[in-house]
């Protein structure tokens, strides 16, 4: 009897193949020119706080590259808010810099038209990107900043909400 291969390995060979040779030849996604500035910023903090609701947070942790890949956000703990924005279901999250890098890449891919991104993913991508990139755009490298950078992401929102945790207040 001939080895055959299994019709599922050969499927997942052949995708493999595509992709690599996807990548190969340019799989990014149409990423904004500062981009690149933008990682290199971010790659030097120490930290960085997001607020948004923990299901924004949950949706755009994951790429449509490979959602599975989120081991790097799994350390990543989110606080809930005290007060009126923890009510409105609003949590915080910090991140060093090396994982705002790869959160900036992941959300580059899925707003900006990464070959393998979802359509349904690319709103929430792209808000969240547009309120991380002009504060980022905004640090000065070589300089420590005054406080810790933060982007909010909720247009009810004015200014930055308090960090006090739920049931600290």
């Amino acid at each position: 009897m001939p080895n055959s291969m299994n019709p599922r390995r050969a499927t997942a060979a052949l995708a493999a193949i595509a992709l690599a040779a996807l990548c190969a030849s340019g799989c990014s996604a149409d990423s904004p020119p500062e981009q690149q500035k933008r990682l290199d910023k971010a790659a030097g903090l120490a930290e960085f706080k997001v607020t948004c609701t923990k299901d924004m947070w949950d949706r755009t942790r994951k790429s449509g590259l490979d959602k599975r890949d989120d081991d790097e956000f799994d350390k990543v703990k989110p606080v809930k808010l005290g007060g009126d924005q923890g009510k409105r279901g609003l949590i915080q999250v910090t991140l060093t810099g090396p994982q705002l890098v790869e959160y900036l890449r992941k959300l580059d891919y899925d707003a900006h038209d990464g070959p393998l991104s979802e359509p349904q993913d690319e709103p929430l991508a792209r808000r969240m990107y547009d309120a991380i990139a002009p504060v980022v755009d905004h640090i000065k490298q070589g300089r420590p900043p005054q406080t810790v950078p933060q982007a909010v992401v909720d247009d009810a929102v004015a200014s930055a909400p308090s960090a006090t945790p739920a049931g600290k207040t």
